[in-house]
This record gives C-alpha cells, sequence and structure tokens, in this order.
C-alpha cells in the first residue's frame, strides 16, 4: 500500500514530462574536450532535470531506497514475469508507457535517476567505422561508486534496446553507481545493420568503445568516481560480461581494473550449447538458432547462405518476424514454435560437413570456458533454467577449478526457469553492490 501511495504521489509529475519524452541520443564526440563546470550546461537533458525538480519537490527520496531494497519491489518483478508484464514494461518500454498498478512503483524507480541514450564511435566486425548508441544511467549524486558496464539479454526488438527502453540494470544507479549499456551492434541507432548475435569480439569491442567515448562525458559534469570497473550480464549479456572481463585482462590491465564482475546463465560454452539443442531437437528459445545463425556469418564473414539452413516456413517468416526487429523475443519466440526440425534443415544436425561445419567452427571460436579469470568473479545459474542450459555454468566451473582459482564464487541452485532466475540475479547483484 505504501508504495501505491507513493507512485500515486508521483504519477501526475512524472506524466507530464515523461509523455513528451522521444528518443533523442547525445553525441558523445562533443565532450572530448571538454572540462568540468559547475553548471554542466547544456550535457543533462533539460526535461529529466525538470523531472527530478518535480520529484524532489513533492515526495521523500528516501522512500525510493527503502522500497527497493524490500522484497516488495522484488516481488513484484517476480509477479510481472507471471503475467507477462516484465519485459514489455520493464525491459522493452521507456516507462512513460507502463500502466497503472504495481508498474507505477517502477515509474518511481526509474524518476529518480537519469537516462542519457548516448552515440558513439565503433567499428563493425570488418573494420568499417560504424556509430553506435547505448544508454548511461546516472545518479543525482556526483560522487558516485563505480562505474558499471552492464551487457543486456537476447532481445529481438529494436524497442527492447537500451536506448529505447528503461532496462532492469538501470535500478544500480540508485546506489550511486554510473551504469553504461550498450545497444549492441545492429540495435539502437545502428538498426539498419545485421545484429552479430553472441559474436564476443564485436560485442567487447561495443562495450569498450562506448566505455572510452563515456568518460569525457563524465568528467566534462564533474562526476567523480572510482575508476575500478564492474561488470554486469545476464544471458546473453552473461557471456558478454566474461569476455568483456577476458579482454580488458589480457589487453587492457593497466587501462582498466576491475574490481567486481557479475556474470549470469550465460552460454558460455557455445559449441556445447548448439550440441544440447540438436540433440533435444526442441528449445524454449527458438528466435536463438536463426539469430546465431545469422549473426555468426554476419560477425565472422562466413558467406553462407542462410537458406540453406532455414526451412521454408523460417525463410519466408524471417525478414519480418526477425529481421526487421520489430516482434519483442516473447513475440518471435510464440510465433516460431520450438520444433528445431520445422525451422532448420537436416544439415543443422551434421556439425561435420558443410555448411554447417563452416557455422560450428565459428561456433567454438565464440565459447568463452578456456581462460583464466582474474578479478572477483560471481558466477550465477538456475539448475533449472530451460533457455540457457546450466551445462554452460558446469563447464566453465570445470575448466577454472582445474586451474585452482580462487576469485570465483559460483551461485548455482533450483531459482526456477530462465526468465524468473533473472529476476533473482538482480536481486542478489543489487543488494550486493
Amino acid at each position: 500500500m505504501k508504495t501505491k501511495k507513493l507512485c500515486s504521489a508521483l504519477i501526475a509529475a512524472i506524466w507530464a514530462w515523461s509523455l513528451s519524452n522521444a528518443t533523442s541520443y547525445v553525441d558523445l564526440t562533443l565532450y572530448r574536450n571538454q572540462h568540468c563546470t559547475k553548471t554542466g550546461s547544456g550535457v543533462i537533458s533539460s526535461w529529466m532535470e525538470d523531472g527530478w525538480n518535480a520529484i524532489s519537490s513533492s515526495v521523500n527520496e528516501s522512500l525510493y531506497a527503502d522500497n527497493i531494497n524490500s522484497d516488495n519491489f522484488w516481488n513484484t518483478l517476480h509477479n510481472s514475469l507471471e503475467d507477462g508484464t516484465f519485459y514489455h514494461r520493464v525491459a522493452g518500454m521507456h516507462f512513460s508507457e507502463w500502466e497503472t498498478g504495481s508498474e507505477l512503483f517502477l515509474k518511481a524507480v526509474y524518476s529518480s535517476i537519469n537516462e542519457v541514450a548516448v552515440t558513439y564511435p565503433s567499428t563493425l566486425p570488418n573494420g568499417d567505422p560504424v556509430v553506435l548508441s547505448g544508454k548511461i544511467y546516472l545518479p543525482k549524486n556526483k560522487k558516485v561508486k563505480n562505474i558499471i558496464i552492464a551487457n543486456h539479454y537476447t532481445i529481438c526488438s529494436n524497442r527492447e534496446a537500451p536506448s529505447h527502453a528503461s532496462s532492469i540494470e538501470g535500478i544500480f544507479a540508485i546506489k550511486d553507481y554510473i551504469v553504461l549499456m550498450p545497444d549492441y551492434i545492429g540495435y539502437g541507432i545502428s538498426d539498419s545493420i545485421p545484429h552479430p548475435y553472441l559474436h564476443l569480439q564485436s560485442t567487447v569491442r561495443s562495450a569498450i568503445d562506448m566505455l572510452k567515448a563515456a568518460i569525457p562525458y563524465l568528467r566534462a559534469n564533474c562526476y567523480a568516481y572510482n575508476p575500478a570497473l564492474i561488470l554486469v550480464g545476464y544471458s546473453q549479456g552473461g557471456a558478454a560480461t566474461l569476455a568483456l572481463q577476458k579482454e580488458l585482462e589480457e589487453h587492457y590491465p593497466d587501462q582498466y581494473a576491475i574490481q567486481k564482475v557479475f556474470a549470469g546463465a550465460g552460454p558460455y560454452d557455445l559449441a556445447a550449447t548448439f550440441d544440447y539443442y540438436v540433440e533435444h531437437t526442441t528449445t524454449d528459445i527458438p528466435c536463438s538458432l536463426p539469430m546465431l545463425i545469422a549473426g555468426m556469418n554476419y560477425g565472422e564473414d562466413l558467406q553462407l547462405n542462410l537458406n540453406d539452413f532455414f526451412q521454408p516456413i523460417l525463410q519466408k517468416a524471417y525478414p519480418q518476424l526477425i529481421a526487421s526487429k520489430n516482434k519483442t523475443m516473447n513475440e518471435v519466440n510464440t510465433e516460431l514454435g520450438n520444433e528445431i526440425k520445422l525451422l532448420l534443415k537436416p544439415c543443422i544436425f551434421h556439425k561435420q560437413t558443410y555448411p554447417t561445419a563452416v557455422l560450428y567452427d565459428a561456433v567454438l571460436k565464440n565459447s568463452i570456458v578456456h581462460w583464466t579469470p582474474q578479478a572477483n568473479l560471481y558466477m550465477f545459474h538456475s539448475t533449472e533454467d530451460n533457455m540457457v542450459p546450466f551445462l554452460n555454468s558446469e563447464h566453465a566451473k570445470q575448466v577454472f577449478d582445474k586451474q585452482h582459482i580462487e576469485s570465483i564464487v559460483y551461485d548455482f541452485a533450483p531459482y526456477g526457469n530462465h526468465m524468473n532466475a533473472a529476476v533473482t540475479f538482480f536481486e542478489k547483484v543489487y543488494k550486493a553492490l
């Protein structure tokens, strides 16, 4: 009841300024040569400043922290999974689009932090330059703890991309962290480009380039922070997070220190995941199969013909259902169904022969289990995961245990299916920060 009263008091103040907001990007390259000023004029979006003022003048902001640390907030997210609203209202829409009820509390949370959609220069898998986008979540406190790089989970629609949505990872800004969330290639401002799904090199590059571009922006806005990074990611973001940790530790050890890494339920052993789905012939995340084939084909420049893999029904559906990036992950999965044989041609079951052999080599290359983590690492996975097989974390643990790595904490337990476990993961990360 307290939560609903808090949100009811806020809704009039929030609604007026949030409805008028459409995604507009701040170009991070404009701040390369700027220095900290007292006002930070023109850097923070004026509409968000107005929103902050409206909230602070009418509400005791300490209630935010009290509620978000309570079980009520996290139970709200778990319940929203059961009625199908979680990925539509939390991860796939700007908070101005959320409906009445428990979602009003989430509006209160996100109106107490600043969401800034940004663009920055990066490179495509072939080395060509590209402008990418993402979102920076900023706390109101200018003296913050650390920068968090949060890699997002699998999405299908462009409106689910961080720069267009209010992602759950943004709540970390409540605790005075700066959160950087890259859209990845193929989403946000680069949505006309194919998404190199689970292609680790380009995914990691998008995160590092965003970090490089964001630092001058943060300095221009007078943010002071601990330079040691925190890395967070779940599902696709879990694999991206481990890959980012590996890249930073091996190639940027003197430039970027890592304080802690939180990796949840990622397809770390992508080859074993591929084998698992082929052997079981069904999947609860059918969108991942055509996305993986197309993503590896683009990311590794395999020059394969997708129709050599896609059954006629998928050939017909792919352009509008997946390539258009108009449908959410839930919508795509529902329309595709879970029978692999109805979606993919028999060649997918023969990884030793062309064209699957070429694809499988790329999948092997993009597995992230054979290396030695240095920073403190927390690995989370539900043993009941129905989308990313638990074998991924098992295999990673087996490899890491052989190296006697003492900096890893494993949290493997029956936390429910992939979606429900996601909320548990973010709750654990939030409370650990």
